[in-house]
């Protein structure tokens, strides 16, 4: 319908310019109808514009029309739409395939499109490698957050000053997130921009760095069109822009949005997995790859984020499962899916760290495995490693004070105890939640007859690569070389397996 009717309108056009005129008002309704019913995304706004400026020859209507096309986009609200004003600016009126409205616009329209043009939604961030106060650069591409606030300026801008407490909150409530502020002071001096930090940042910020380019040589103005402040972009975890030409609210807004939608997304991806455990073989390494590898070619299909969550999520279920087939297949994801990919990861530390210590955990809390050393430490500091235990038993109890299980299951092992010690178990009770003073305190609310300890607390992350202590009760049955028989058991299992 709109099809024929445009067709009808310019067909009228081509007969006088007064006509042209006067039917305008009608044509640029009908361009409105066909506009609305495009997908609201820039390539296919980009397309309907093609379409509807290539609708005719007619040199004078599709000026019109391209023009009519570029105010709508270029003035509107939703964050986006610039880059549908800026194809139609370079592509028809820049390269003058069409003329544009005198010299004096030209000059604007070009302006527009440079200030623009390099940070628009979708692409990749213009790298920014700007000095802090003590002179130490920071490459903004490198900057470790999965969400990157760029937050533009100045210390003498009111606007500034009014949302600056409003953007510390966003920021805050999205902490956990791992949301992170690259911010650059767009004026010279130095010793104002350190004076700016003492009074407003006193406190802690180390999800923000502030940075300044005092000659202005990276060119942030144009590659950002700062040309005016505040001004505030959001990048994703691979440093696309996201967000761009956001107030505060607006930042808010869009950081609430993505946050829940990976939420989401994390929770199809964490059902989808469970299923789909259920119905592969994983029994041996040649049904391991034929089960794992449609998963790695889809998932890296719809891109490195939704690779990154799927495999990472796939890990974690099986490296955590108690079954050792699962167990196995965690190892030969470490190995041949995430280990060696680490230019898919926007955090080397993962494929680099923590899946090669985790895949190590595995290996020493297999059954048969000897367990690895650690030092615990008593109410008098005093160390405990477990190496130097001397007993044909040791039951290696993690626990919590918080854990509503660890009691009952604390009573039972008591009422078990003198049974155990006469027949060799020495057992040796870890907190792995409680400080040392909150450990002193409940050691003389609560008396059990075997010695318990404590973990410091920078020795917290090695114990956790080292022993499955995140869940309590955690239970390790060893023997006298340390060599684990059993873990995570009830107080039956022990009784039967300590002869």
């Amino acid at each position: 319908m709109i099809r024929k009717l445009l067709l009808t309108l310019l067909l009228i056009f081509g007969l006088s310019i007064s006509a042209y005129c006067q039917e305008r008002e009608k044509l640029e309704r009908y361009i409105e109808e066909y506009i609305s019913m495009t997908p609201p995304v820039a390539d296919s706004l980009i397309k309907a514009c093609d379409y509807l400026i290539g609708f005719t020859e007619d040199t004078i209507i599709k000026t019109h029309i391209a023009g009519y096309l570029f105010d709508r986009f270029y003035s509107s609200k939703v964050m986006g739409m610039e880059n549908v004003a800026i194809y139609i600016a370079k592509n028809y009126f820049i390269n003058k395939k069409l003329e544009w409205k005198g010299d004096d616009g030209m000059l604007l329209l070009r302006m527009f499109v440079e200030f623009n043009e390099h940070s628009l939604i979708g692409m990749d961030a213009p790298e920014l490698n700007l000095e802090d106060t003590s002179g130490i650069r920071h490459s903004l591409r490198s900057f470790n957050s999965k969400y990157t606030v760029v937050y533009f300026f100045d210390t003498d801008c009111s606007l500034c000053k009014k949302e600056l407490p409003g953007l510390r909150d966003t920021i805050k409530k999205y902490q956990g997130e791992d949301v992170g502020v690259y911010a650059v002071y767009t004026q010279s001096d130095v010793n104002r921009l350190k004076q700016f930090i003492k009074q407003e940042f006193s406190r802690d910020y180390d999800n923000w760095i502030f940075t300044i380019d005092t000659d202005f040589s990276s060119g942030f103005h144009k590659l950002y069109n700062v040309l005016k402040t505040p001004q505030i972009f959001l990048l994703d975890i691979n440093k696309k822009v996201i967000g761009r030409n956001l107030d505060n609210k607006a930042l808010g807004q869009l950081l609430g949005s993505v946050t829940q939608n990976e939420k989401q997304l994390s929770r199809n991806i964490d059902a989808f997995l469970t299923d789909y455990l259920k119905v592969v073989d994983i029994g041996d390494t040649t049904a391991m790859r034929t089960a794992i590898e449609p998963l790695y070619q889809k998932s890296t299909e719809g891109g490195p984020d939704l690779y990154r969550m799927m495999f990472l999520r796939l890990f974690d279920i099986l490296q955590l499962s108690d079954d050792t087939t699962y167990q196995k297949c965690a190892l030969f994801v470490a190995e041949n899916y995430i280990e060696n990919r680490s230019h898919l990861w926007w955090d080397n530390s993962i494929p680099g760290e923590y899946v090669p210590k985790m895949a190590e955990r595995i290996k020493r809390n297999m059954t048969g495995a000897i367990a690895n050393e650690f030092t615990f430490y008593t109410k008098k500091m005093e160390p405990v490693a477990l190496h130097e235990i001397v007993s044909k038993y040791t039951i290696l109890y993690f626990y919590s004070p918080k854990c509503a299980v660890c009691k009952p299951f604390g009573m039972d092992l008591e009422s078990m105890y003198k049974s155990l010690k006469k027949r060799g178990a020495k057992i040796i009770a870890v907190d792995v939640e409680s400080d040392f003073n909150t450990f002193g305190k409940e050691l003389k609310k609560v008396k059990v007859p075997w010695q318990r300890c404590f973990v410091k607390e920078e020795d917290r992350l090695d114990l956790y690569y080292k022993f499955r202590k995140e869940e309590v009760p955690m239970v390790y049955l060893l023997d006298s070389d340390k060599r684990i028989i059993a873990k995570k058991i009830n107080t039956t299992t022990i009784n039967t397996l300590v002869k």
